[in-house]
């Protein structure tokens, strides 16, 4: 368990899984051989193998969504994986997730009904990383891919095979026979092919930077980018023409130009000219004379950072904010200052953009934010965080919800919870499959006593860890809005009249129950005018703010600017930007959430031993402080020997111990605790001796 040094897998012991409809599954008739084709790997590695049986003469990867694979997949983890090793995958269980087979939609691999597919493996190679807080961790870091949950560059691939799966005893032999390469990038930047590189055209400029601050953290060589779409008119030369700044959030963006720009005709020919077409009769306006900003800031568990800093992610906040930007606005005439600097977008970029105005309201001047992740973890997406015991059902015992769609008002389920976080473990453990849930884990949470982020449920069972929760409330932003409302941040006053936020009734992730709590929590501390809240009967997820048309929003926004400028109607205040009002500094973030607090976390076993003048001896003891969702089995031990069976036992629990003879010697007394949990090193750990005896 205790894993910061090296250690990759887990014996796993998880109280109750022997309950588990899974356990009954024993035989493994389906077994798949792997091998390594010549000159593909270079010394051993570790990773995770996805082996996926897709429908006979399909391609496996054309469709692996929770909600519409026909695939069957299964995932197992690999450990100094070398040229000459052959991986064997067969059965599969919940138990085994460390290190055996984990399937979806089937639990194993034995339930492969016979019949006719397409077959293809992958490898995950991971990178052994040592942070700069000395944790060490095994994790695949993105080369300008986006972060895919399979098939990345430097994945080695098997060619997909057509063949009959028979239904008995059977070996599939596959090889290793190719790797994923790098895309052919046009550009010139820097960093080859960390965050993409891509060449300038007239109006659309990209650029990178080397982040000193990711780049010490993680030990390695960390760039942060951005993609920048100059107005019409532009010209580098006239420093006194400057223009205000959309930061328009968003997942990986390659070198996509904001808002379509590139491959919307339409829209490209109108920024490019400077001119709005007129539309059913109206005359041409001119377009908004803005620049708009694109991140590019793929990470070690997603496709984006969420732009903050982080515990398991590290300071990619204050890459973006405290490197990158000042880079831009150093080679292009912005203006760079709060009033003029806007924050946008939907979704994870919803969430980015008002975390952004929130944390760096000194930075920020406004955000318009569209259908953010949860915003307020009392509903996250559907789920109960702060007071259910279960991620995956409610308290009837009801399945919650992940994914949904609507016809004709009718809502239709697409995925629950337990899906989603199923489909998930397949393409990873420890949260690295680059997916949904695990990066929330990773960015919400603190890092786990394992190295990887410290999981709010048990990702098989749903059982949620309330201490693992705890630490989300930092980035909690509605929990956050009001602990800091009147205070030394004082965002009461800060943030009035700075956020904007719109979501649909009909969000398909559920995302408004989130938005409706924030709402509800702000309008009651600062009154309904204090943040510009529009949630839509009957919309779903997507869309620019308020649904509206593309031109229509950009005036909106350049709206907000000319009027909160030092000239403009409303300035926006100094006092309101000042650095005494900035929050998610990387320092307390790795104080509360690093290594060294995860090592703080943890107490070994204590026993005391008192002598009563009526009761005799009494001894006490308790099993330590572990992280939450760590089975515990304790065992006395007498001078120096274990005495009786183990048994399970709390981290909250007061233990008595009962000495079994009527002895009057005096003797030596400790306890010896042994803690497992998934994807944690099995750990014992033994308390102090006390003498015990008159």
């Amino acid at each position: 368990m205790v894993c910061f040094q090296g250690a990759r897998w887990a014996s796993l012991v998880v109280a109750g899984v022997a309950c588990l409809p899974w356990a009954a599954l024993a035989s493994s008739n389906l077994h798949v051989q792997i091998s390594v084709g010549s000159n593909l790997l270079q010394g051993k590695v570790d990773g995770r193998v996805v082996l996926m049986f897709a429908p006979n003469g399909t391609d496996p990867l054309d469709d692996i969504d929770v909600t519409s694979t026909p695939n069957k997949m299964f995932g197992m983890n690999v450990f100094d994986f070398g040229a000459r090793d052959t991986v064997t995958l067969s059965g599969g269980s919940p138990d085994g997730t460390a290190t055996g087979v984990t399937g979806f939609p089937l639990v194993s691999m034995d339930e492969v009904p016979a019949g006719a597919y397409r077959v293809q493996a992958f490898l995950n190679p991971y990178d052994k990383a040592k942070r700069s807080d000395g944790s060490e961790v095994y994790l695949k870091f993105p080369c300008g891919d986006g972060a895919p949950n399979v098939d990345g560059v430097g994945s080695l691939l098997t060619s997909a095979i057509d063949l009959e799966v028979h239904g008995g005893p059977q070996t599939i032999k596959l090889a290793f026979d190719s790797v994923e390469p790098v895309p052919a990038f046009t550009g010139k930047e820097i960093g080859g092919c960390s965050q993409g590189n891509y060449a300038d055209t007239a109006q659309l400029k990209y650029v990178k930077i080397r982040s000193k601050k990711l780049s010490e953290f993680w030990g390695r060589d960390m760039y942060v980018g951005a993609n920048i779409l100059l107005p019409a008119g532009y010209n580098a030369a006239d420093k006194k023409t400057r223009y205000p700044v959309l930061y328009n959030q968003n997942h990986w963006t390659g070198g996509a130009g904001p808002y379509g720009y590139g491959s919307n005709k339409a829209f490209t020919a109108a920024w490019d000219n400077g001119v709005i077409p007129g539309t059913n009769g109206t005359a041409d306006r001119p377009a908004p004379k803005l620049i708009i900003i694109a991140f590019r800031h793929e990470a070690p568990y997603y496709d984006d950072s969420y732009g903050v800093n982080t515990a398991n992610m590290g300071p990619y906040g204050d890459a973006i904010n405290d490197e990158l930007i000042p880079y831009i606005d150093e080679k292009f005439n912005t203006i760079a200052q709060p009033y003029a600097r806007i924050q946008d977008g939907g979704s994870t970029g919803g969430w980015i953009s008002i975390a952004s105005v929130i944390l760096r309201p000194d930075l920020f001047g406004a955000c318009f934010s569209s259908y953010p992740d949860s915003l307020d973890f009392h509903s996250h997406q559907d789920i109960p965080l702060y007071t259910n015991k279960n991620a995956y059902e409610k308290a009837d015992g009801e399945a919650i919800n992940s994914i949904r769609t609507f016809q004709n008002d009718t809502e239709i389920i697409l995925a629950t919870v337990s899906q989603e976080n199923h489909w998930e473990h397949v393409f990873g453990t420890s949260s690295r499959s680059f997916l949904q849930w695990d990066v929330w884990n990773s960015v919400f949470g603190v890092q786990g006593l394992n190295g990887y982020p410290l999981e709010p449920w048990d990702k098989v069972t749903g059982e949620i860890y309330p201490e693992a929760v705890e630490y989300w409330k930092e980035l909690d932003l509605t929990n956050y809005v009001a602990s800091n409302w009147a205070n030394a941040k004082n965002l009461g006053e800060v943030l009035r009249g700075r956020i904007y936020l719109y979501v649909g009734t009909h969000d398909n992730y559920y995302l408004n129950e989130g938005v409706a709590n924030f709402q509800k929590r702000v309008t009651a501390l600062g009154g309904p005018n204090w943040a510009n809240v529009t949630i839509t009967p009957g919309q779903n997820h997507g869309g620019n703010y308020q649904r509206r048309e593309t031109w229509n929003y950009l005036e909106l926004v350049t709206s907000w600017i000319e009027e909160h400028s030092p000239t403009g109607k409303t300035p926006l205040p100094k006092r309101f930007t000042s650095a005494a009002s900035r929050g998610n500094k990387f320092e307390d973030v790795i104080r509360v959430g690093g290594r060294g607090a995860a090592l703080r976390r943890q107490q070994k076993p204590s026993v005391s031993y008192s002598l009563k003048a009526k009761c005799g001896p009494v001894v006490k003891a308790t099993a330590g402080r572990w992280d939450p969702g760590v089975a515990l089995r304790a065992q006395w031990v007498v001078n120096g020997r274990a005495t009786g069976a183990s048994f399970a036992v709390k981290q909250s629990d007061v233990l008595r111990y009962t000495s079994a003879t009527k002895s009057t010697k005096k003797f030596e007394l400790k306890l010896r605790v042994t803690g497992t949990k998934r994807n944690y090193d099995d750990e014992t750990r033994d308390s102090e001796v006390v003498l015990v005896g008159r």
